[in-house]
């Protein structure tokens, strides 16, 4: 899987800010970071009960036939939440939409001197689509907002007591991915931004 240089926020969403009006990325100068793989595009762009969203997804995927996507989340109002609450809410999503839900234990820890957390939920038979979903999902609690990306797959169907079937390597290059998603800010010297990728 090759990777592109990593981007910053502003980078990313050249006409549209993830945060609204592009304002908070401004006065505060927090944003994230995050290197997609080098055949990825964007397929969708929403604001979700106010949070920013962004969906990408390989070429030749869309939006709503998509196999592969990545989604980062942006919810400036809700940097009280600990990652475990929102763990919580994602693990009750899934129950609620799901037959054969499976999901792991969080992992909590750093990441940038920012409070980081990661797990995985998978759905047998998602109902509404019929088809089976794992997700794996990284959630870093910046001090002006909460980041979240999630690498999720669809699937044949598969059973509760059954591990998803998603290739070894695929998601080894989704753990691999997620680890490029992070978040600075370059005015405060406990949460530095990486050096810029060179010109190509």
């Amino acid at each position: 899987m090759r990777l592109m240089p990593s981007f910053t926020l502003a980078a990313l969403l050249a006409s549209v800010a993830l945060v609204p009006g592009g304002a908070l990325a401004e006065q505060t100068g927090e944003r994230f970071h995050l290197s997609l793989p080098i055949d990825w595009r964007e397929v969708a762009r929403n604001r979700v009960q106010g949070a920013e969203v962004v969906a990408y997804a390989p070429v030749g995927q869309d939006a709503s036939t998509w196999t592969d996507m990545l989604t980062v989340q942006v919810f400036p109002d809700m940097t009280a939440l600990p990652a475990s609450s929102f763990y919580e809410r994602t693990r009750t999503t899934y129950r609620e939409t799901c037959q054969a839900t499976r999901g792991g234990t969080m992992q909590s820890g750093l990441s940038n001197g920012y409070p980081s957390a990661f797990w995985v939920l998978g759905c047998g038979r998602h109902g509404p689509t019929g088809v089976g979903e794992t997700s794996f999902f990284r959630l870093i609690q910046g001090d002006h907002a909460l980041y979240l990306a999630q690498r999720a797959w669809r699937t044949a169907p598969y059973p509760a007591d059954q591990p998803p079937p998603v290739p070894a390597d695929q998601q080894q290059q989704a753990v691999t991915l997620l680890g490029t998603f992070g978040v600075c800010d370059p005015t405060v010297p406990d949460h530095p931004c990486p050096a810029a990728a060179p010109a190509r």
